[in-house]
């Protein structure tokens, strides 16, 4: 009888030994396979990384000739220098603007990997827009035409990316431009010009600061209400004011180049 339990016992044994050893083997095997996957991801990340390194080199290579101020970071481009300004309360207008100013009528910034060319001379942009016909980026316009799905500028001369198109719809617009039509509107700009006269005279006094770039912005959107919009009272004219100023705050974040700056942006 003792005999039995002990082979019994044996056996057992023998049975958790032969499974011990299989489970080593089999362990063995997955840390093998495991091995040689994490090895291949880490060398496929690598060659990814590497991929776009070239090719960022490729692309600030290709746009070093053009001025602007110098990237910060190799990957992120001028993005620090756009979110330090943003906290000063300046919009991006104002940022090229003041680059504009350093660096001349042509400004290349980075955003990422993208290359952004503002150009502030006149003759430079009717160039690229009329005589050379260079491509529009249409993502840039379909945002300032309808930022967050809502119509804003819509489908019109400002915001129309084919330019067989455009020039249609901007031939019909010439007549409005002719100076027989102008003379006839100079006593709303004059009565622009003289409202905003009396308000600088106001604030004239030796210690208000006054933003010129917001003051004329201001009167410029004023004959626009009064002349294109045909807005004769002050609280149109005001109402046009307050619903523009809301408006750009969302623009401009619509017009950020990532979703993270987007919801950045909406959170300051």
């Amino acid at each position: 009888m003792r005999s039995r339990v002990r082979l019994g016992i044996c056996h057992v044994l023998l049975l958790a030994m032969k499974c011990l050893v299989d489970f080593a083997d089999n362990m063995a095997t997955f840390t093998a396979v495991f091995s040689l996957f994490v090895i291949a991801v880490v060398s496929l990340l690598g060659l990814i990384f590497a991929a776009i390194s070239l090719y960022l080199a490729y692309v600030h290579w290709k746009y070093s000739h053009l001025p602007g101020p110098k990237r910060e970071s190799f990957f992120f481009g001028n993005i620090p220098h756009i979110l330090r300004e943003r906290e000063r309360g300046k919009i991006i207008h104002e940022i090229v603007d003041d680059l504009h100013r350093i660096y001349g009528p042509v400004v290349l910034m980075w955003g990422y990997h993208r290359p952004f060319t503002f150009v502030s001379d006149p003759e430079l942009v009717r160039k690229c827009l009329i005589t050379l016909n260079l491509p529009k980026n249409l993502a840039v316009y379909d945002h300032l035409g309808y930022p967050f799905g809502q119509r804003m500028a819509g489908r019109g001369v400002l915001t129309e990316a084919d330019h067989e198109v455009w020039q249609r719809r901007r031939a019909l617009l010439n007549p409005a431009f002719h100076r027989r039509f102008l003379m006839n509107l100079m006593p709303a700009f004059n009565e622009s010009c003289d409202l905003f006269l009396a308000k600088l005279d106001k604030m004239a006094d030796g210690k208000t600061v006054v933003d010129m770039a917001q003051e004329f912005a201001r009167v410029t959107l004023d004959v626009i209400g009064k002349v294109l919009l045909n807005f004769k009272n002050t609280e149109s004219l005001v109402k046009l004011h307050i619903n523009f100023y809301k408006l750009l705050p969302g623009t401009q974040v619509r017009l950020s180049t990532s979703p993270f700056l987007r919801s950045l942006a909406i959170i300051q």
